[in-house]
């Protein structure tokens, strides 16, 4: 449903809403729209109400918007509606109330713009208003009306401006007009008969100015306006000079009745007229010359335009202008803008009378005269900076000059130039230098750049001007006064470094730059004194690391003996600085590497590095260096300056303080292709190290159990007073959140009496929990998942357009390379936040018919990176750090951003890494006052402490064990099952051996013990060689027993004693195993080891991962 229309302002306030929705725009000026033509006829008639007082405003938005409100197809009603009010206002008598001088003045302004804005010449309506406007003005003399009529004549003007020759069929009328008019309207009057005048000689119509035969009212609309086919009907071509110079001399007599810009708008007309008329320039200078000594500016202005188009009549003025340029210049009282346009002009007049000026003598006199304007002390800054222009202009007019005559001119031989920026630099610094920030002494090294390149043009390219500039003295003077100030005011380092690179930026002048830096390389080192505040030249050093035509020899043997100072002045005080000072001289080093050949630079930087590896005290700055060496060694030059190339920072890594360091290089980004990034995952892997044993597929995750939920059968920790972090536990474990009076004061809770036994199982518990971290307070258990990182390097030429590997080079140098590659991990498991990885750089691995045997001795960098095979050299090892606040397998999702060798960014996803439950395996925590030897007595204990815990008996299940901190409590609520595995006792011991001998607590059994300890892989337990429950029948021979499989029945608790006396008399012996669960878990394993079979009794306090182990224990023993 279309919008309803709004309503039709009627009242003066809604047409000021009305006006303020045009002005806003958008939906508030669209909603008004469907009223556009009627809008315009309602203000117009809304104008002519006697008793609306919101008449101007409203004249001024038809004018404002009459592309809007005046539409094509409406447009001539509309018009003839204006033009109504138009005279309706005009012949209205004024009442000082409804009709006011000011209500007239802008009905006549708007009614002008609207017929000239809307493009139309409708004689009608033009001829109209034209007769209303010389109506206004046929009143000369009148005192009242001298405003309106003012506005009048600009109306015509502007109308005479849109339609020229309108108004020259009245030429005489309006020339009658301005000799009979006396007031301040006169000028309006003539600058109306100077724009008919100007529109008659500009169309060359014969027409004379001088017949008042035509009436001025009614107005006769002129045919020639209406179209190229009428033009010139009944008017002759051809201009009467005669009538035309009589009118141009009578203009002439007038300008002291026109204001400052009313002599800039008649002076921009009789110009062009006294050219076209064949007038004498001789009349103008004589009329207007005087107006040089005037105050305004706008007056100085006219005379400057006059002078620049009739220079030749001016002759023998320039040295009058200069001097009163010069003394507006000095004169305080006047304005800033007057003083600064006075000095501007000057240079424009210097620039031009240099081009196209007279004699030799006469440009030197000229000249002269501009050394006059030097900055004063106490002139604003902005009129010193361009006195400093000027005078720079002034010395490269002299060396014209000089080049021009041949001889030297009475500024000596180039001495003064230099004395020339010495006095304009006392004016501007005030006897001394401020700080590189101030826009002093930005100026002054502005005028600086002047005074230097001035004679040198950029258009220039022959070697004579460059010759020149280096043999001048004022070369000579800059580079001793650079030395000098770099030396003694280290502020104005970083300005200096800015100068040499604007000269170092430009194509004309970059071997200037050069220049410089050679002389500050020659000059500087030796005079440095090695200290802290060497630091502040560390700028210009980095600009002379860049260049490659200074031998990078002296100031490698400066930033050594800077390291040296470094080493022996380090101390606790000095820790921050040793840290900055060595990553920026490491930042230098990189710059040289990067712009220099290695061979030029590998001696001096190659004993800086070993130094600083050796003796810097600083392992940032030492790893650092380390590093930079390595690759200085290891990498060729090509690929080490296009590593280093790359950037300030690395992919994923936030910003450090310092630019230079290492791991702080960006690359540039570029467009990445979007198929290039599908199958990423196919080239580079990140593959595990320890394959695992359970390729879970799947896992298992529980809700939070609610308020009311009144079972027990699952409990986690239980904090002692309220804790902010709850929303971040995991999942599956409830807290209980109390506060101890509540824990202590609550009156059902029943008391109970423990024995001696359930107070040492207590003890030992409390003891092994006080060690075990609560995850939500402090740092949790880490576990750590080995892998290894590689790349095929054919499918990754093949994708990113790589050379083969067999291409132009051989060996190790044809293989791709990734530089500053990171990994980030994440995982919808509970993990943690997992932190990223960082690899400096890892070759591709070739095919597997192209492996270079021997050459990848290469690249034995550090003992670390290179396994024992060939196949290590193209691997990089990752370690995934998990903090895992349940034990429960997942998916960690793996993310590459790496750069390639020609500075491609690579970015995607690769295959995810599988966590297992054996990757949770721990040894369980032991207390740090627990000496070594007594360690396998402890675990046995814990053992047994916590199996008798874990028992559907147990009378530990309602104490709350305080974990590390003392902020949280656990309380154990043990699970118990039984597995029976069909497998041999030789497998079953070498299986555990290989993968659970850590956790191993005791052996028990002669038998089994032999065969354990004759693996040699479990040590450090308790040895139970009595064979303790190990009852035989005395119907039954050992050897029915070991062919008898072990055989489960289920009977109820009662009997649970007699089933297991059965069981026990076919054992060989048992295996007791303790595993511990991040973040609090256990995992207790009791083997029944008999020779064809086993049974395993599992108990835990996290039931949900008896499912896990159920599918390890087949895949271990089973598989």
């Amino acid at each position: 449903m279309a919008e309803k229309p709004p309503p039709k302002p009627v009242s003066p306030q809604d047409w000021e809403s009305l006006t303020e929705d045009f002005r806003h725009g958008g939906a508030r000026r669209e909603k008004w729209s469907c009223l556009y033509p009627s809008l315009a006829e309602l203000a117009l008639s809304s104008i002519l109400k006697k008793e609306f007082p919101f008449k101007i405003p409203l004249v001024i938005f038809l004018d404002e918007f009459s592309h809007l409100l005046f539409p094509s197809n409406s447009l001539s009603s509309l018009l003839d509606r204006l033009v109504e009010d138009l005279r309706t206002i005009v012949q209205s008598p004024i009442d000082g109330v409804h009709i006011t001088y000011s209500l007239k003045e802008q009905m006549m302004v708007s009614t002008t713009s609207i017929l000239i804005s809307t493009n139309s010449v409708e004689v009608r309506c033009t001829a109209a208003v034209v007769e209303l406007l010389l109506a206004v003005i046929n009143r000369p003399n009148h005192g009242l009306d001298r405003h309106a009529r003012a506005i009048a004549c600009e109306c015509l003007r502007e109308l005479e401006k849109a339609y020229p020759c309108l108004l020259s069929g009245i030429a005489g009328h309006l020339w009658s007009l301005c000799q009979s008019e006396r007031t301040h309207a006169s000028q309006s009057y003539i600058l109306l008969l100077t724009t008919v005048i100007y529109s008659i000689v500009s169309r060359k119509l014969s027409i004379s100015v001088l017949n008042t035969s035509v009436p001025l009212i009614p107005f006769n609309f002129p045919e020639w306006i209406l179209g190229p086919e009428k033009e010139g009907s009944g008017i002759g071509i051809g201009l009467n000079y005669k009538e035309l110079r009589r009118a141009m001399a009578f203009l002439l007599e007038w300008p002291r009745v026109l204001t400052p810009f009313g002599m800039m708008v008649f002076m921009r007309m009789v110009m062009p007229l006294a050219v076209a008329l064949d007038l004498q320039p001789s009349m103008l200078k004589v009329q207007f010359f005087g107006m040089i000594n005037s105050f305004h500016p706008v007056l100085c202005h006219v005379v400057l335009i006059m002078y620049s188009r009739f220079s030749e009549a001016f002759n023998e003025k320039e040295k009058d202008i200069m001097r009163r340029l010069l003394f507006v210049s000095l004169e305080m009282q006047q304005s800033l803008v007057f003083r600064l346009l006075s000095v501007h002009w000057l240079m424009g007049f210097l620039n031009r009378f240099m081009v196209h000026g007279g004699d030799m003598e006469k440009k030197k006199s000229i000249v002269k005269m501009g050394f006059m304007f030097y900055p004063r002390l106490f002139d604003p800054l902005s009129l010193k900076a361009i006195k400093l222009d000027l005078l720079a202009l002034c010395s490269i007019c002299i060396d014209s000059l000089k080049a021009r005559s041949g001889s030297d001119m009475f500024v000596g031989e180039g001495k003064s130039v230099v004395k020339l920026f010495q006095d304009g630099l006392i004016s501007v610094s005030a006897f001394k230098w401020l700080p590189h920030w101030s826009t002093e002494t930005a100026v002054a090294f502005r005028t600086l750049h002047k005074l230097l390149i001035g004679s040198s043009s950029h258009s220039e390219a022959h070697p004579s001007a460059t010759n020149e500039l280096m043999e001048s003295a004022f070369y000579s003077h800059l580079k001793g006064m650079l030395i000098d100030m770099i030396l003694e005011f280290q502020r104005l380092v970083p300005v200096i470094v800015a100068f040499v690179d604007r000269l170092l930026g430009c194509q004309k002048h970059h071997w200037l730059g050069e220049r410089l830096l050679q002389t500050m390389d020659e000059n500087l080192h030796r005079r440095v004194v090695i200290d802290y505040r060497i630091v502040s030249y560390f700028l210009v050093f980095d600009r002379i690391a860049e260049n490659k035509t200074i031998p990078p020899r002296k100031l490698l043997e400066l930033l050594t003996k800077f390291m040296a100072f470094l080493v022996e002045k380090h101390g606790p005080d000095t820790c921050g600085k040793s840290w900055s000072h060595g990553t920026k001289v490491l930042g230098i080093c990189r710059t040289m590497l990067t712009h220099h050949q290695s061979c030029r630079l590998f001696l001096g930087i190659s004993r800086l590095l070993a130094f600083t590896c050796l003796y810097f005290p600083d392992l940032e700055v030492r790893d650092h260096a380390r590093s930079y060496l390595r690759m200085l060694i290891c990498v060729p030059g090509v690929k080490l300056r296009g590593m280093l190339n790359l950037g300030e920072q690395l992919l994923g890594i936030s910003p450090s303080s310092h630019s230079e360091s290492f791991f702080s290089m960006q690359s540039p980004r570029q467009y990445q292709d979007p198929k290039k990034y599908r199958n990423i995952s196919s080239y580079i892997h990140l593959e595990r190290m320890i394959p695992l044993l359970v390729k879970q597929s799947w896992s298992l995750s529980l809700l939070p159990l609610g308020a009311g939920n009144k079972s027990k059968s699952f409990c986690g920790i239980r904090d002692s007073e309220a804790s902010i972090d709850e929303r971040e536990l995991d999942a599956s474990i409830q807290f209980q959140i109390t506060s101890e009076d509540e824990r202590v004061d609550k009156p059902w809770v029943p008391l109970y009496v423990m024995d001696s036994k359930v107070s040492e199982i207590l003890e030992i518990l409390r003891r092994h929990f006080s060690c075990i971290p609560d995850f939500r307070h402090m740092a949790g258990i880490r576990i750590k998942i080995p892998c290894n990182l590689r790349f095929d390097s054919e499918s990754f030429n093949h994708v990113w357009g790589g050379e083969s590997p067999k291409s132009r080079l051989h060996g190790v140098e044809a293989l791709p390379v990734l530089y500053a590659t990171v990994l980030k991990f994440s995982s919808p498991s509970p993990y943690g936040s997992i932190r990223s990885c960082h690899i400096p750089f890892l070759l591709g691995q070739p095919p597997v018919s192209d492996y270079i045997p021997g050459e990848t001795a290469l690249l034995d960098i550090d003992d670390t990176y290179i396994g024992s095979g060939e196949e290590e050299a193209y691997k990089a090892p990752v370690a995934i750090e998990l903090e895992p606040r349940e034990p429960t397998p997942g998916l960690v999702d793996v993310f590459i951003e790496t750069n390639a060798e020609d500075g491609q960014i690579i970015s995607g996803k690769l295959k995810s890494i599988s966590v297992g439950i054996e990757d949770l395996f721990l040894k369980a925590i032991a207390p740090p006052d627990i000496p070594e030897d007594a360690l396998p007595d402890y675990y046995l204990d814990l053992f047994n402490a916590l199996w008798d815990a874990c028992s559907s008996t147990s009378n530990t299940g309602r104490e709350a064990f305080l974990l590390k901190g003392g902020k949280g409590a656990a309380a154990i609520n043990g699970t118990r099952s039984v597995k029976l595995l069909d497998v041999p006792a030789d497998s079953l011991v070498h299986a555990t051996e290989h993968y659970l001998s850590p956790f191993i607590v005791s052996v028990t059994g002669e038998h089994l013990i032999d065969m354990v300890k004759y693996g040699g892989i479990v040590r450090d337990i308790v040895w139970k060689e009595e064979a303790l429950g190990l009852l035989l029948d005395a119907n039954t021979s050992g050897s029915e027993l070991n062919r008898m499989p072990l055989q489960l029945t289920f009977t109820e608790n009662e009997d649970e004693r007699e089933s297991q006396v059965g069981i026990n008399k076919r054992s060989i012996g048992c295996i007791e195993i303790l595993i511990f669960l991040p973040p609090m878990f256990h995992i207790l394993l009791q083997m029944q080891v008999s020779d064809v079979s086993t049974l395993v009794q599992i108990r835990t306090d996290h039931w949900p991962c008896l499912a896990y182990i159920d599918e390890y224990l087949e895949a271990l023993f089973l598989t």
